[in-house]
């Protein structure tokens, strides 16, 4: 990109503590356009490869682009991919020592958009990519890869079923030759007459199966609700499917395995808010009835995007406009098992300081992902922070 700004805000600014986390550095990454991070993964060095989006470089209006930090945050290598129309990626997952990641692609494909899944090598080369859908639009949010060695997508579909979208559900061979490679094995959509698709899907390590986080319009009881359901990791067929909303909209962002085999599921609600959205939390038991329900916010829009487990307790990572310096400012809560707050911070400058997913490190601490305007010499600048 034509500028790179990185602030280790350990040695130059203010630090915050928060259950002895505390804030390393954060980064700007961008050009004098548009560029957003999505996603992340930390890579055996110590660093990250971070997915997402730029058009202040690249072949078409936006390009899925791709960097590569070292630990302390210093750039190693970036690359930008795509065609002269717009190409955005927004997850990455490890395959045998490479690195598949997924989208969306309009410039190739059989449709107006069709999923999109590349292989790269640790340097960022592109190894293959293949394209999934048909005349209408296709997305991929998310991937994981499954514990028999293949990978699962899932976004949703407008070239098949019964609306307007479908959520759509993907397990790929990543290691095949020839015709193989990149083939389907099976594939699952479900859905009703409205909107319906898949954010997040993570695979059980009790029982193996797919388990499937995402919003709809088709059911439940409000304008957009919440679903949770488990696909079966050999077929893909869904066993069993739950929705949770009131009156008004709901998100289902992410969920986590709890240590006492229940789920907690997080997202954002419109029903019981304080203002726009609230950030919102539901802990569910194994047969996906509802033990409690949590709603955090104030008087404009919050919601929580990543969850992880921390033995009884939980982090939380996700964005507000009713607290902290600026118009959003990232999030970060600690609860116990009931839903009460232990700790909780803000973090950002008077601009836009948004987060778009966390994840866990392997030295116990946390990578939020993201956008900023506050220091952006375009309109706004990937957004990384690292906190331990």
């Amino acid at each position: 990109m034509k500028k790179l700004n990185l602030l280790f805000l350990s040695l130059i600014l203010s630090t915050f503590t928060f259950a002895q986390l505390t804030m390393q550095w954060d980064g700007n990454f961008g050009g004098d356009g548009t560029d957003v991070a999505r996603s992340a993964i930390q890579t055996p060095d110590g660093g990250f490869i971070v997915v997402g989006s730029t058009n202040s470089e690249g072949s078409g209006k936006l390009d899925g682009y791709i960097i590569k930090l070292d630990a302390r945050g210093n750039m190693d290598w970036s690359e930008t991919y795509g065609g002269k129309k717009d190409d955005e990626f927004y997850a990455i997952t490890e395959v045998n020592g490479n690195y598949a990641i997924c989208g969306y692609s309009i410039s190739k494909g059989s449709g107006k958009k069709d999923m999109w899944l590349m292989l790269i090598d640790n340097e960022g080369q592109k190894k293959w990519e293949h394209f999934y859908g048909k005349d209408k639009d296709e997305e991929a949010y998310d991937i994981i890869t499954s514990y028999d060695g293949n990978v699962i997508m899932a976004g949703y579909t407008k070239s098949k079923g019964a609306g307007g979208k479908d959520f759509w559900v993907l397990k790929i061979n990543p290691n095949g030759i020839g015709k193989e490679q990149g083939k389907i094995i099976w594939a699952r959509n479900v859905g009703g007459s409205g909107t319906d698709f898949a954010t997040r899907l993570k695979q059980s390590p009790i029982d193996s199966f797919i388990y499937v986080i995402g919003h709809s319009t088709s059911f439940g009881s409000g304008g957009m609700d919440l679903y949770f359901t488990r696909l079966n990791p050999e077929r893909g067929t869904a066993r069993g499917k739950k929705y949770f909303g009131k009156k008004n909209y709901e998100h289902g962002n992410d969920f986590c395995f709890a240590a006492d085999n229940t789920f907690l599921l997080i997202g954002g609600t419109m029903s019981d808010s304080k203002g726009y959205f609230d950030g919102w939390l539901l802990k569910v038991e194994k047969e996906y009835y509802k033990e409690w329900e949590k709603t955090f916010g104030g008087e404009k829009d919050e919601e929580f995007v990543s969850v992880f487990a921390d033995g009884d307790d939980f982090v939380l990572g996700g964005f507000t406009q009713s607290s902290g310096e600026g118009n959003y400012d990232a999030w970060i809560m600690k609860i116990d098992k009931k839903g009460n707050v232990l700790k909780e911070h803000t973090f950002g400058e008077e601009g836009n300081d948004k987060i778009h997913r966390m994840i866990k490190t392997k030295d116990g601490g946390y990578f939020m992902i993201g956008e900023s305007d506050s220091r952006s010499d375009g309109k706004l600048d990937m957004w990384l922070v690292k906190i331990k």
